[in-house]
């Protein structure tokens, strides 16, 4: 019999999501920042880099990507792991 741990599509796990605030926030405040201080056609690249970092903390806080979700990518369950050991056990009946 085969144990397959159930995933949680498009969840983010804690590691995940620390770096993408941090990383989503640097490249929201370099995008805003590139925006306002270049002129041109340049300046349109770092507003692009800003909405992605904007994207990315807030799939941080949230803790679920959808495009994640979309490619079946994701992070296993584990509240109904902590008191039985494995999700679906009988607990020995």
């Amino acid at each position: 019999m085969t144990i397959t741990t159930p995933v949680r599509r498009g969840g983010l796990g804690t590691g995940e999501r620390m770096v993408r605030g941090v990383l989503g926030g640097a490249a929201m405040i370099a995008g805003i920042l590139g925006w306002l201080t270049i002129g041109g056609w340049f300046a349109w690249a770092w507003l692009a880099i800003g909405i992605l970092g904007i994207d990315f903390v807030i799939t941080a806080v949230r803790g679920y990507c959808p495009l994640y979700a979309r490619l079946g990518r994701g992070q296993p369950y584990t509240a109904d792991l902590d008191k039985v050991g494995r999700r679906g056990s009988t607990g020995g009946r």
